[in-house]
Formats: C-alpha cells, sequence, structure tokens
C-alpha cells in the first residue's frame, strides 16, 4: 500500500469540512490523514473538530510557515474564499509542496501570474478541483469529441440555468461582492469554461460579453422593500417583510410558519457556514451587491471553434442544456438539476445524443453510480486521494494552466461587458505566464 500523505487545510469552509476533511475522515484513512486547519475564524476549525471527535492542531492566518514547521504536510488543501486563494498557493509552493485547490484557481489576472512566478521557483504542483469533468455526461461528451466523431468543433452552444433557490444563495453570502468572489462569470461560470475547453481541446482566445444585474441588488424586479429599508444591514430572519418576498415565501413558507426569528437563527443555518459576524442569509436586495445575475458571451477559440454560452442566475428551474457542432457531427445534452426542486415532474436522467453529420441518432445511456455533482465528486475524490483511474476513457485531472484559462475567460467576460468591446484572453495568458 502506498505511504500515507500528510494533508493540512487552509481555509476550513463548509466544502473544505464536508467535502475534504470528512472524506480523508471516513473513506481515505488508509491513504491520508489530516494534520492540521488554518482559518481566521477559530469557531469554524473548533466546530469540525467537535463534529468529526478530532483534535486537529489549529492556526491563525498568519500562522502558515509554523503550520507547515508543526505539522510537516505533503499537500496543502485550499477551501477559502476565492480572492484568497492565491496567498495559501502560493506559499505551499514556497515550501515545495503540492496543492489541491478548490475552484476557482483564484479571481483576477495579477494573483495569476502571482502564482505562475511561485510555481516556477517550486517543485510543488498544484491541482485544481474541476468536478464536473468526472461527471459521466462530461467524460461521454470529452470521449465522444476525442476519438474525431464529431469532426473539428467548430461551435458550442451552452445555457445554464439557477433556480431561484440556488441562484438567489450566491447573493445572500460572500460571493455577492466581486472583490472577494470575482462573481459570477469566475466564481460559477469558471466550471463552465473549464468544460467548454476541456471537451474540444482548443485553449479560449478572445471574448466578447453582455451582464447585468436584473434581479437581485436594490433594483431587483420583485424587491418588495421601500427605499428606506434597502441596504440597513437586515437578514431573511430579521426581515419585517419577508412575507412579501417571493424568493423567502417560495422557499422558506416553513420556517416562516414557524416564526423564526434572531433568536432561533441557529436552528436554520447550517452551523458549519457560521463565520463570526457573519450571516448566509443576507439580503438579496441589498445594494453592497456588485455582480451580475445574467451574462450573455461568445469565446473565440485557438482551434477555430465558437462559443455562445449564457447563465442566468434568477430560473423557474435549474440546469443546464449544450450542443457541440462539428464537421462530422453534433452532440446534444440536456441536464436538469435539483429534482426537488422542478416546477414539473422529474424527468430523469437523460441520454448523451450523437448525430453523426449524414446518418441516425444515436442516444447514449450514462451509468452514474451517485454522489455530488452529477456523479464526480466520488470520481474526483478517488484521484485527488488514491491516483488516477487506469482504465478511464480520458484524463480528467485539471492542471493550473486549466484553471488558469477559466478564471481569464471569466475575467473578459466581466471587463468586456464593462468596457464594451473584445477583450483578448490570449494577450491576458501571455503576461501572465511571462511572469517572473
Amino acid at each position: 500500500m502506498q505511504k500515507k500523505k500528510r494533508y493540512a487545510v487552509a481555509g476550513v469552509s463548509n466544502r473544505a469540512i464536508y467535502f475534504f476533511i470528512g472524506q480523508l475522515l471516513n473513506n481515505y484513512s488508509n491513504y491520508g490523514e489530516i494534520v492540521g486547519l488554518l482559518d481566521s475564524d477559530f469557531s469554524r476549525m473548533r466546530m469540525a473538530n467537535e463534529k468529526y471527535g478530532t483534535n486537529f492542531p489549529m492556526y491563525s492566518e498568519d500562522e502558515f510557515d509554523k503550520m507547515i514547521s508543526e505539522t510537516k504536510p505533503d499537500v496543502i488543501i485550499v477551501a477559502c474564499r476565492d480572492g484568497l486563494h492565491h496567498i495559501y498557493i502560493i506559499q505551499a509552493l514556497k515550501h515545495d509542496l503540492d496543492v489541491i485547490t478548490e475552484k476557482p484557481l483564484t479571481i483576477d489576472e495579477e494573483k495569476c501570474a502571482q502564482m505562475v512566478s511561485a510555481l516556477k521557483k517550486s517543485k510543488g504542483k498544484v491541482i485544481v478541483t474541476f468536478n464536473y469533468r468526472y461527471a459521466p455526461y462530461a467524460t461521454k461528451i470529452r470521449e465522444i469529441v476525442e476519438t474525431g466523431k464529431v469532426g473539428r468543433v467548430v461551435s458550442v452552444d451552452l445555457n445554464w440555468y439557477l433556480d431561484t433557490h440556488h441562484g438567489a444563495s450566491y447573493f445572500q453570502r460572500w460571493n455577492r461582492l466581486r472583490e472577494v468572489s470575482g462573481g459570477l462569470s469566475i466564481h460559477k461560470s469558471c466550471h463552465h469554461f473549464d468544460l467548454v475547453s476541456w471537451w474540444i481541446g482548443q485553449k479560449p482566445m478572445e471574448v466578447f460579453a453582455y451582464g447585468a444585474l436584473n434581479f437581485y441588488g436594490p433594483n431587483g424586479v420583485h424587491n418588495p422593500l421601500k427605499p428606506e429599508q434597502i441596504g440597513d444591514g437586515r437578514t431573511c430572519l430579521t426581515c419585517d417583510v419577508r412575507h412579501k418576498c417571493k424568493y423567502y415565501m417560495r422557499w422558506n413558507r416553513q420556517e416562516f410558519r414557524r416564526g423564526s426569528n434572531t433568536e432561533k437563527i441557529d436552528e436554520h443555518v447550517d452551523p458549519a457556514q457560521r463565520y463570526e459576524g457573519y450571516s448566509p442569509r443576507q439580503c438579496i436586495f441589498d445594494p453592497q451587491i456588485n455582480i451580475e445575475d445574467t451574462y450573455n458571451v461568445v469565446v473565440k477559440y485557438d482551434g477555430g471553434a465558437f462559443l455562445s454560452y449564457s447563465l442566468n442566475a434568477s430560473v423557474p428551474y435549474e440546469g443546464f442544456r449544450l450542443g457541440i457542432n462539428g464537421t462530422e457531427g453534433r452532440i446534444e445534452y440536456t441536464e436538469f438539476h435539483a429534482a426537488s426542486r422542478l416546477p414539473f415532474p422529474d424527468p430523469g436522467p437523460q441520454p448523451v445524443i450523437y448525430i453523426p453529420m449524414f446518418g441516425g441518432k444515436e442516444e447514449i445511456d450514462l451509468i452514474n453510480l451517485g454522489g455530488g455533482h452529477g456523479g464526480g465528486d466520488p470520481l474526483i475524490l478517488d484521484e485527488l486521494f488514491i491516483g488516477p483511474d487506469e482504465l478511464a476513457p480520458v484524463k480528467r485531472s485539471a492542471g493550473i494552466e486549466d484553471g488558469i484559462d477559466a478564471v481569464l475567460t471569466g475575467v473578459a467576460v466581466h471587463r468586456s461587458a464593462n468596457e464594451h468591446k473584445i477583450i483578448s484572453v490570449d494577450e491576458m495568458r501571455k503576461r501572465v505566464f511571462s511572469a517572473s
């Protein structure tokens, strides 16, 4: 059996507690162990230890070097807020340690360049956890393209929908601030941009985009607040007009019936989502929101393909629709998420459809063994903690270059939407990789 690796966690987020720490303890203890936790909030680290009955050493955000010296990890797992990823990735690389980081890799071009500079001087490597790659549908689509059955890919249509529950959640939490999340064009869309680049085997070159804030913020079309109430720091559980909020009443009617209030907040908030002085149920109509909820994007790739992409964060149902057009055929795929929240009967698993240019349609049913992110989470965990799947039909692991391409595409989307011009991803990429 391979030697057990030692992992330290930088950023004890909800994802870190349940996905990384919990999985290592419960399913991968023969392959690795947690040796230290680092976070700005000691209550979260104590919470993680209490949850699992552990006594992992806890370190403050400025004690990274101390943690390395005392716990001697082999790998750093970075799962803090997006805008802080680069800090711990760079420090890990300075210690020649490997890194597993949550997506997105970071939130802007400058931070990408700083990490590339650190990587050039390090023996460590960086893995970005793009778990969507591991979902059965995603792997099958990559396999079909790689075999040449669609020929050279010339265009992709991808429309992604977040429902009024999931979409609104980004505007209740820290994600609503561009300075810490990069906005949804990075935080959320990086998944989608990575998938497209991986599927078609082409790198993004240019972006033109439109973006808007239609549903959230003080001008949101369903805002029930009076002008004097906007921006007063209210949360869902302290709001006296929440019964007039369509988003709250759609998903929290039972909570409203119970008469929840600030004294009962612990009943309704997952303890792992709490930071000191922070609420994950902030008002979705707050004026501090500075990110968009709607995008339409065109991306040009180095192999000649075009992507037509949209993201909408307030739709009646959740899922996506995909079409990939090549010189020899087409791939189609539709997926519906969160079956319990669909406003219509769940259509169930959908096949990947392949249509040759001059032949009949082929429907490919998928085997999904379950797990989060469309069945991708268990498979990426196996690869992270055990090793690559030698039987997998395609390579799925994502490195720092993949992470940078996804981030820079998202950066270009926001810049294009605000500057009303084409933005060159290629120029940004060249600047990033020329960093010294």
